[in-house]
């Protein structure tokens, strides 16, 4: 008779599984992009307002107002020139690459003709402004369109400026200076110095063109010594232009 022999082996004792903890910190890092998500969401809404606020703020009141029927203005409509009898027909409209636009021309006046001269508007803070005369370029002054009259001279002296969105206008700037330019009313003054000569005019009405108009380069009337104003409307944007025509007083 065989004898069985039974070994009991030890028990094999096991680390019990480790109870894996809630990811914590996966939560916290999508709470942290969802939380900066909508930051920058709102950051990116509230520019979008900051940019198109002025825009539709300045059409509701200034637009508005600055198109008023014509017959409303001082000097009559049947005492306007026709562009056809100006040194427009030399005029062409150019275009830069970001789309904005503006008159050029190779008219050069003939004579001697001063360099520059100053403007000042004091409704606008504008105190002793460069214009370069018979100038393309308005970047770091005023320019006086080639061709035009200088100040004090039969015919219309065209002086073009820059504005901007309103919050950054700056009467200081020449990328700015003329931003505010729609405020200016019937009435309001604007001086020149030219020549050692201080010249006084007078506001007499603004409107909105298109931006392709060149009629405004044109003489308001056959003896008007007047000076005309121009920039970009919208503020800060090409769509329009405005142009405020001021006489000789």
């Amino acid at each position: 008779m065989s004898l069985a022999v039974y070994i009991k082996k030890p028990p094999v004792y096991r680390k019990p599984p480790k109870v894996q903890k809630q990811a914590v910190y996966p939560e916290r890092k999508r709470m942290g992009d969802r939380f900066f998500f909508s930051l920058i969401s709102l950051v990116g809404l509230l520019s979008l307002i900051f940019a198109l606020w002025p825009y539709f703020s300045w059409q509701l009141t200034t637009a508005s107002r600055l198109t008023a029927k014509i017959d409303e203005f001082p000097i009559p409509t049947g005492k306007v020139l026709s562009a056809s009898s100006t040194l427009a027909v030399n005029v062409q409209v150019a275009q830069d690459p970001d789309g904005f636009s503006y008159f050029t021309t190779n008219y050069k006046p003939q004579g001697e003709r001063p360099q520059e001269f100053q403007i000042t508007i004091p409704k606008l803070e504008i105190e002793n402004a460069q214009v370069q005369v018979d100038n393309l370029k308005f970047d770091k002054s005023l320019a006086h369109f080639p061709g035009t009259a200088l100040p004090g001279e039969t015919g219309n002296s065209f002086i073009t400026g820059h504005s901007v969105l309103p919050p950054f206008a700056d009467p200081k700037n020449y990328r700015a200076i003329f931003t505010e330019l729609s405020d200016l009313e019937i009435g309001d003054d604007v001086y020149v110095e030219i020549n050692g000569q201080r010249l006084h005019f007078a506001v007499q009405y603004a409107k909105i063109v298109d931006r392709h108009d060149l009629s405004v380069l044109s003489p308001i009337s056959s003896t008007g010594r007047n000076l005309t104003l121009m920039t970009c409307v919208p503020p800060g944007t090409n769509l329009k232009r405005l142009v405020v025509i001021t006489s000789l007083i």
